[in-house]
């Protein structure tokens, strides 16, 4: 979709509705800048789809960077301490043997193995073969356990390489689809603005030929009752929909999430007042309810018992996917409505909830 994204861009001007740059927004009627903006809308949707896929590809790998990390610091680590066992081993053996040979031995013996004469040879040699033969097994013991640990640090150093390797492949995709979404955004806002301009000036139209006719029927009759256009009532209110004033955990959940309406969406980001993601947000908000999450939506889903898509209870998860991978969760609170991190460039907010949901989960 990124591709399609950035082929759109490219060829803008080529879009139905008169999207050349300078043209008058005259030029191009309604209908056709209706059906431009619902290509463009469905495309931005499409978009924002990836870049959620990815930024949720994104974590999981800078997770496994890291869990690789810290196993090759705990590797190390276990050399270090067995050397330094057998270091200890090993001058602990040499004192014993030293011991034992004085013990064993006579002041004049003594004497004769550690003066330079030739015929102290023999007890100077029985000496080292007792020092180095009980130090073989260990010392063999730790030449084995420094092959196989170099051989399993050289095999989680590839690995957390071509981890890394994936985790910026990743962040150049990421952005690459955040700039293509971007551009999408400023292409819709434009083509509505050339929809608003056409759509005022078919109004303008409209009441103008109204009046046309108004003035003929008064002109054609001495007394002719003005018709009097009254303006659209305006859409209700929708209010939403919250949770009850319980003390449940799922309760908290919502209060908690709610409790950052405004705050802006941050990728990555778990903080309160500065900036949440999708599943920052579900973690923080369990957080406060005494319920741990992980930081990633697949594996918020994989984590919680899973919950039937009718039977909602507030503070309930619910995850969409897509082609089987999950990259997007909202609370549920109720009415038909849920609190969430939409994506950037939003704030959090109350928003019904969207159908196509892949499933739901109570954590």
């Amino acid at each position: 979709m990124v591709v399609t994204g950035a082929a759109l861009l490219a060829s803008a001007a080529a879009l139905p509705g008169g999207l050349v740059a300078g043209q008058p927004a005259a030029a191009a009627s309604v209908a056709s800048l209706q059906a431009t903006a619902a290509h463009i809308a469905a495309e931005v949707n499409a978009a924002d789809t990836r870049l959620q896929v990815l930024s949720e590809e994104y974590d999981q790998a800078s997770l496994r960077v890291q869990a690789l990390g810290r196993e090759i610091r705990a590797d190390r680590s276990l050399l270090h301490r067995a050397s330094s066992s057998v270091h200890r081993d090993a001058r602990s053996l040499r004192s014993d043997a030293v011991a034992a040979y004085v013990d064993a031995g006579s002041t004049s013996e003594l004497s004769v193995a550690l003066s330079a004469d030739a015929s102290s040879l023999p007890l100077q040699q029985a000496y080292l073969q007792a020092a180095s033969g009980s130090l073989s097994t260990a010392m063999t013991s730790l030449q084995d356990s420094r092959h196989s640990l170099a051989v399993r640090q050289a095999t989680l150093g590839h690995a957390q390489s071509a981890a890394a390797r994936s985790e910026q492949t990743l962040a150049s995709s990421k952005q690459a689809a955040s700039s293509v979404l971007a551009g999408l955004g400023r292409l819709e806002r434009g083509v509505k603005g050339q929809l608003a301009a056409a759509v005022a000036q078919q109004e303008q139209l409209q009441q103008a030929q109204a009046a046309a006719r108004a003035a003929a029927l008064r002109a054609a009759a001495p007394v002719v009752a003005a018709a009097v256009l009254q303006p659209a009532p305006p859409a209700p209110t929708l209010v939403p929909a919250t949770a009850s004033s319980g003390s449940s955990a799922g309760a908290i959940a919502v209060r908690a999430a709610e409790s950052q309406i405004g705050v802006p969406y941050v990728w990555g980001g778990s903080t309160p007042g500065a900036g949440f993601d999708c599943s920052g947000l579900a973690m923080w908000a369990w957080e406060q309810a005494g319920v741990s999450l992980p930081h990633s939506a697949q594996d918020q889903y994989d984590s919680i018992e899973h919950v039937s898509l009718s039977d909602l209870q507030p503070g309930d998860l619910i995850f969409y996917a897509s082609g089987g991978y999950i990259y997007h969760v909202i609370m549920y609170i109720g009415g038909g409505q849920a609190v969430q991190a939409e994506n950037t460039g939003t704030n959090i907010q109350i928003t019904p909830v969207w159908p196509g949901a892949y499933g739901a989960g109570q954590p």
